[in-house]
């Protein structure tokens, strides 16, 4: 009996190894292996220009403006939370609404096809008007009486002349010859040459130098003149020097030639400047600005004294308000 008891519990232990055995030899099932988290890029900023500060720019190469013109261009700048610069050379142009040029810039015509978005307001050079290219001009016959009121009043024995072109025939050496007579009434000096003064020489405004060189030799044998009105087209060294003690005027104030001047005429720069920028900041350029004659003494300043600046002044105020007719004064 205990001899099959043993057998039963052998025969059971060596199942069960066997079921143990069969078991651990069976295929193994490999994990499945769990998705490792993808990172999602962050997105990346698009670069974006930085955006240049827009300007008003006062272009000044020869430091003639004044301070009075950098005040006003500035101040109007501030006002309109806009930037202000003063340039002595031609820089960059980008950002630039207005520039205001004072003086010469030679190029300024390619500067102004170069750059549309730019509004160019020429002071006091003689320049074509175009698209963005505006001018400051006071009216030529109102010029041309005030240089011959100016010259009058400070000539010897009313002997005033000028030297004129008139292409566009505008009657200004009546305008002038006007000028001097409002001043004067009869022009006429005690001692020959006994000419009613001012006298007026013209020629075509394209005349070389020595054509108008001829013209002042003529001016000065036939007149004395003492005090003479020089048109900007006869604004050569050879011609002024046949002045040499004689007070000469012009209205070029670009001139290269200024040393030979007493004073300047031409369009007020500070009124004209300051009527002229709210348009031009609008963007609306191509256009000249009208302003009255004003006088600016460069030389000899005992000649035109304070009193007789300010007479020469309201004279051009007058002209301005209409109250003088300058080709027709009585």
């Amino acid at each position: 009996m205990k001899k099959n008891i043993h057998i039963i519990f052998s025969t059971t232990l060596i199942i069960v190894f066997l079921a143990l055995g069969l078991t651990g030899c069976g295929p193994r099932t490999t994990p499945t292996p769990e998705p490792s988290p993808t990172s999602t890029p962050e997105p990346q900023a698009t670069p974006t220009a930085t955006a240049v500060p827009e300007k008003i720019v006062l272009f000044d190469p020869s430091a003639q403006a004044g301070e009075a013109v950098g005040s006003l261009v500035s101040e109007f700048a501030a006002a309109n939370s806009i930037g202000f610069e003063t340039w002595s050379s031609l820089s960059d142009l980008t950002g630039v609404k207005v520039m205001v040029v004072y003086g010469t810039l030679d190029n300024l015509a390619d500067a102004a096809a170069s750059a549309p978005q730019t509004q160019f307001l020429a002071v006091t050079q003689n320049a074509a008007v175009s698209a963005n290219v505006s001018t400051l001009s006071a009216n030529p016959v109102h010029l041309a009486f005030v240089a011959g009121y100016l010259t009058a009043m400070t000539s010897t024995e009313w002997r005033a002349g000028a030297l004129l072109s008139d292409d566009a025939n505008l009657g200004l050496a009546d305008a002038f010859y006007n000028g001097g007579q409002y001043l004067c009434g009869r022009c006429t000096p005690k001692y020959g040459p006994m000419l009613s003064y001012p006298q007026v020489y013209t020629e075509v405004g394209s005349a070389d130098a020595a054509a108008w060189t001829i013209l002042a030799e003529a001016l000065w044998t036939d007149t004395t003149a003492n005090s003479v009105y020089v048109d900007p087209a006869a604004d050569y060294p050879e011609v002024l020097n046949m002045f040499s003690e004689e007070y000469l005027f012009t209205s070029n104030a670009a001139s290269a030639n200024l040393a030979h001047y007493t004073a300047v005429l031409g369009p007020d720069t500070l009124g004209g400047i300051q009527s002229a920028l709210p348009d031009l900041l609008a963007g609306s350029g191509g256009k000249v600005f009208s302003s009255p004659v004003t006088l600016t003494v460069i030389n000899n300043t005992d000649l035109i004294s304070p009193a007789k600046q300010a007479r020469v002044n309201e004279i051009a105020e007058k002209l301005a308000s209409d109250q003088i007719n300058p080709l027709a004064v009585p």
